[in-house]
C-alpha cells in the first residue's frame, strides 16, 4: 500500500481550485474513472483525464529506476510513475491535493506521497528522475531570493543522481497560440509572457533560448527539447526537432480556453514557421529532458502520437524510434485492453486476400514494430499539389485509392449486417453503393506510401471483415484533405469534389451519422470535444475600418476681421467622427465684426461631407463635385464658406456626415474625372 508522509506538513494549503476539490477527492475515492462519470466540470476534466499521461506514457523509463514527482498535484502522473519505475516519491504542496492522490494509487506498493514544501524536505536517496509537470514556473512563488528559478532548478538537481535525468514541463513564454489570441496561462492577461510579465512576481515561463542559459547556469549541459502538442496539459503528439517538420506540427486541435481569440489562422501560421524553420521557438509548450553528464540510451523517441482519448479497448501510442542508427516505428498498448486490439491489427495485416496489401509488423504481446518508410506519402504529394494550386493532382491522387479501393468489390445481400450496425449504428444506407469487404475505413492518403513503384498502406487499425461502402471511405479520404487544408475549399469546393463519387448531400451526411457513431460509441474517441471552446475570429481590417469611422477630427472655423483669413484667427474643435456622423458646437467671439467665416470640416484627407449648420447655410469652396448637401473633396485641405442669415449667433452648430478618404482613392477619383497623374499635386496639396 502506499504511504502518504505527514511530517513536512505544516497545515497550510497554499492553492486550490476551490470546493471543486472535495468532489473530486470523493469521486477518487469511490474508484471511479472519468469514463464513467458523463460531462464533468472542466477542473474534474483537467485533474482526471487520461489524456493527461500523454505527457509521459511514451517516454523510455528504466524499470529499475527512482523518480522523484515535485508537485504531484491530485495525481495526474502518479500512478503512471509508478507503473514505469521501481519507486516514486511524490511532492504535493496542498493537503487534499495529496489526499485525492492518495485516494487514486493508494494500492501502488512504490509510492510515498510527501506533504508540504520541496524545500524544507530531506531525502535519503538521490533519484534517477526528477519530474515537474506544470510546476517550474511558480518557483518564484515558494522560492527566496534574487535568482528564484536559477536557485530553484540548482536545488532540485541537487537531488539527481550524477547521471541522473530531470523532466520539466512547461509553456513557452513564445508560444504560437500567445501570438494568435490566447491568453497567457497563468495570468490570463494577454500576450503578459510576450511582454516579460509587467509587474507580476509570482510566475515565469521561458523561451527556448532562455531555458538553454538557464540550464548551462546551472550544470545542466545536457538537454533535449521535446515539443508537445497543442500544449503539456491536454498532448496528443510529441515532437522533436527532428520531426517538426516531417510529422506536421500544428494541426487543427481543440480549444479550451475562455475568451481565446484567433487574430490569426495558427494552423496556417504553424505551417509557416514550419517552412522557415523557426517552429521549435514558437512551440507552444516544451518537455526539456537535462541531466548533468550525457544522456546514454539504445532507443531514442524521435516523434510519438497517443491515442488516450479512447475507450481502453483502443488505446494505443505510435512513436518513431532511432534505434542503432536505424529507424523504425511501434505501436504499444496504453492499456491492458488495448493488447487485444494490436493483435487484431496484425492479423489484418497477415492477411492476403486483399489488393492493398497493408505493410507487416513484427508482433510481440502489447506491440508492433515495423520498418520506417522513406518515401513520401499521398498525403505529402496532396499538400505540396495545394500548395501550388493544382486541385487536379489532388483528384488524381483520390482516384487512385478509390481504384484500389474498389479491387475488393463485393456482392451482398444484406447491405448493412449486424456486425456493421455495431460499428457504425443502426441507420441504413438508402443509395446504390460499391461495397467492399475487407474494408479498411481509414485509407486517408498519410497512410499511403509510394516506394518505387509499389504502394504501401501503414495502420490497417480499422480494417473491418464486413461489406461496407467504398463511397464511405473515399467520403473520410476527401474529408481528411478539407481538415488538414481548409483553404483547399478555394480551389476546389469539397461538394463538388464529392460528387465527383456520387456522393450527394444526403449521402454525405448519411456518412456523417456514420463516423459520428463509429466515433462516439463504438470507439469512445475525442471525448475531450465535448469540453472544446470556440476561438472568437478577430477582423483586423475590420477594427481598423471601425477604427476609420470613429477617427478624431481637427476642424477649424476661420474668421475674417478685415485682415482675410489666417490662423491667428481661427475658432478650433477637436471632434470624434462616430459612425460617420459629426456633430461639434463652435463658440463664436463677440464684440468683433466678423466680415467673412470659412469652415475647415478636418485637415490632412480628403473627404465626402454632407454638412448642414443652424441658422447658416454652407457652400463648399474647392469640392470637385457638389450635388444638393453632398460635397466631394478631392484636396486635403476642404473648406466650405459659411454665410449667416441674421445676427451673429453665440455659437454655430453643424452637422452632418462625413467620410474620411485617402490620397489613393483621391488619386483614382481625379483619374476617373479625366485629371492628370502628373500634377496630382495640384488636388491634395
Amino acid at each position: 500500500m502506499a504511504k502518504l508522509n505527514l511530517e513536512y506538513y505544516s497545515g497550510e494549503n497554499h492553492y486550490s481550485d476551490g470546493d471543486i476539490e472535495d468532489e473530486i477527492l470523493k469521486i477518487a475515492k469511490e474508484g471511479k474513472k472519468l469514463s464513467e462519470l458523463g460531462q464533468v466540470e472542466f477542473p474534474i476534466l483537467y485533474h482526471l483525464s487520461e489524456v493527461r499521461e500523454n505527457i509521459l506514457n511514451w517516454y523510455p523509463f528504466r524499470k529499475d529506476g527512482t523518480c522523484l514527482e515535485i508537485g504531484s498535484g491530485c495525481g495526474a502522473l502518479t500512478g503512471l510513475l509508478c507503473e514505469r519505475v521501481r519507486k516514486v516519491t511524490s511532492v504535493e504542496l496542498s493537503k487534499r491535493r495529496a489526499d485525492i492522490n492518495f485516494a487514486r494509487n493508494h494500492e501502488k506498493e512504490n509510492l510515498e506521497i510527501m506533504v508540504g514544501n520541496q524545500n524544507d524536505m530531506v531525502f535519503p536517496e538521490k533519484f534517477d528522475y526528477i519530474v515537474l509537470n506544470g510546476v517550474f514556473e511558480y518557483a518564484m512563488s515558494f522560492t527566496a531570493g534574487e535568482r528564484p528559478y536559477k536557485d530553484f532548478l540548482s536545488y532540485i538537481a541537487g537531488f539527481l543522481k550524477e547521471d541522473g535525468i530531470l523532466l520539466i514541463a512547461i509553456e513557452n513564454r513564445l508560444g504560437l497560440k500567445y501570438f494568435a489570441g490566447a491568453p497567457e496561462d497563468h495570468t490570463d492577461a494577454y500576450m503578459d509572457g510576450l511582454k516579460g510579465y509587467p509587474g507580476n512576481r509570482s510566475v515565469r515561463t521561458f523561451s527556448k533560448s532562455e531555458w538553454v542559459e538557464l540550464m548551462h547556469t546551472c550544470g545542466l549541459k545536457h538537454y533535449k527539447f521535446y515539443y508537445p502538442y497543442p500544449d503539456y496539459k491536454f498532448p496528443c503528439e510529441v515532437f522533436t526537432d527532428e520531426t517538426l517538420v516531417s510529422q506536421k506540427y500544428g494541426r487543427k486541435n481543440w480549444n479550451f480556453t475562455e475568451n481565446r481569440f484567433e487574430l490569426f489562422p495558427e494552423q496556417e501560421m504553424a505551417e509557416t514557421f514550419r517552412k522557415e524553420g523557426v517552429m521549435d521557438r514558437f512551440a507552444n509548450s516544451f518537455l526539456i529532458e537535462m541531466s548533468k553528464r550525457p544522456i546514454q540510451r539504445e532507443t531514442e523517441v524521435l516523434y510519438a502520437k497517443m491515442n488516450r482519448d479512447r475507450a481502453d479497448a483502443f488505446a494505443i501510442a505510435t512513436k518513431i524510434e532511432r534505434a542503432g542508427g536505424r529507424m523504425r516505428v511501434t505501436k504499444s498498448a496504453l492499456t491492458e485492453q488495448a493488447k487485444a486490439h494490436l493483435e487484431s491489427m496484425h492479423g489484418n495485416e497477415e492477411r492476403k486476400e486483399s489488393s492493398l496489401k497493408l505493410l507487416e509488423g513484427a508482433y510481440q504481446p502489447g506491440n508492433l514494430t515495423y520498418p520506417y518508410l522513406t518515401g513520401n506519402s499521398l498525403g505529402y504529394e496532396a499538400n505540396m499539389a495545394i500548395q501550388n494550386r493544382q486541385p487536379g493532382h489532388v483528384k488524381k491522387l483520390v482516384r487512385e485509392v478509390y481504384d484500389f479501393c474498389v479491387t475488393d468489390r463485393t456482392e451482398v445481400s444484406e447491405k448493412e449486417t449486424e456486425a456493421f450496425s455495431a460499428v457504425f449504428g443502426s441507420r441504413k444506407g438508402e443509395g446504390d453503393y460499391t461495397y467492399v469487404c475487407p474494408a479498411n475505413i481509414d485509407l486517408i492518403l498519410d497512410n499511403i506510401f509510394r516506394d518505387g513503384g509499389s504502394v504501401s498502406v501503414i495502420d490497417g487499425e480499422w480494417t473491418f471483415d464486413f461489406p461496407v461502402p467504398a463511397e464511405f471511405i473515399i467520403w473520410r479520404t476527401i474529408n481528411e484533405i478539407y481538415t488538414n487544408a481548409a483553404w483547399f475549399e478555394e480551389q476546389l469546393p469539397r461538394k463538388e469534389f464529392l460528387k465527383e463519387y456520387g456522393i450527394e448531400e444526403e449521402d454525405a451526411e448519411l456518412f456523417h451519422a456514420w463516423a459520428e457513431h463509429f466515433e462516439k460509441e463504438y470507439v469512445k474517441a475525442n471525448r475531450l470535444a465535448d469540453y472544446a471552446v470556440p476561438e472568437v475570429g478577430v477582423n483586423l481590417e475590420e477594427i481598423r475600418r471601425r477604427r476609420i469611422q470613429e477617427i478624431w477630427l481637427d476642424s477649424t472655423l476661420y474668421l475674417d476681421t478685415g485682415n482675410g483669413f489666417s490662423e491667428e484667427e481661427t475658432v478650433k474643435a477637436k471632434t470624434k467622427l462616430a459612425g460617420g456622423k459629426l456633430e461639434l458646437t463652435l463658440r463664436l467671439p463677440q464684440g468683433k465684426k466678423i466680415r467673412a467665416l470659412r469652415f475647415d470640416p478636418l485637415e490632412g484627407r480628403p473627404c465626402v461631407c454632407e454638412l448642414c449648420a443652424d441658422g447658416a447655410c454652407l457652400t463648399p469652396v474647392n469640392a470637385a463635385e457638389q450635388r444638393d448637401r453632398r460635397a466631394v473633396f478631392l484636396t486635403t485641405d476642404p473648406a466650405y464658406r459659411v454665410e449667416i442669415t441674421g445676427d451673429l449667433p453665440q455659437v454655430l452648430k453643424i452637422s452632418g456626415a462625413v467620410e474620411v478618404k485617402d490620397k489613393d482613392w483621391a488619386l483614382q477619383e481625379y483619374q476617373r474625372r479625366g485629371g492628370n497623374t502628373g500634377r496630382r499635386w495640384k488636388f491634395w496639396k
